[in-house]
């Protein structure tokens, strides 16, 4: 082949391939989502932390909440749902993020980096990943934003 045969052949694959290939795309499998509920510490075998009396959750992107997204959040009303939260080390107080796992062995208290969001009792506005997957609907934290010092 020529090299203009070559040029000429890989300019038509570069313009045909995005529709081949999106032609084998599949829907993500889990989705990005953002929901307003009561945080809860449940002490089972381990600590794990829940969103309760959560509103059904919404699919959104992954950025950082603005402002008008915390605004109209303060108003959702609460709902049934319930969540397990995971990915919560940083937003939870230093303290808490120091004794989470092996946290410790690599971050000194002035290195912490905790929202401290996450607290038991408050009603608050989470992004994450919605994992559906077996018998509990859990939520991979993204961000976490407090609405209210309350529940209710």
């Amino acid at each position: 082949m020529t090299h203009r045969t070559v040029l000429m052949l890989a300019a038509m694959i570069a313009m045909t391939w995005p529709t081949a290939v999106q032609g084998q795309r599949s829907e993500p499998q889990v989705k990005v989502v953002q929901t307003v509920g009561c945080v809860e510490l449940r002490n089972d075998d381990v600590a794990a932390w829940w969103l309760t009396r959560a509103a059904d959750p919404t699919e959104t992107r992954a950025r950082v909440f603005n402002e008008n997204q915390v605004e109209e959040a303060k108003e959702e009303a609460l709902g049934s749902r319930e969540f397990q939260l995971v990915g919560v080390a940083e937003f939870l107080d230093a303290e808490s993020l120091l004794s989470f796992g092996d946290r410790a062995q690599f971050t000194t208290a002035d290195q912490v980096n905790a929202t401290n969001q996450l607290r038991e009792g408050h009603t608050v506005l989470v992004k994450g990943l919605l994992i559906e997957a077996g018998a509990v609907a859990r939520i991979n934290l993204l961000a976490v934003v407090g609405l209210a010092d309350g529940c209710g």
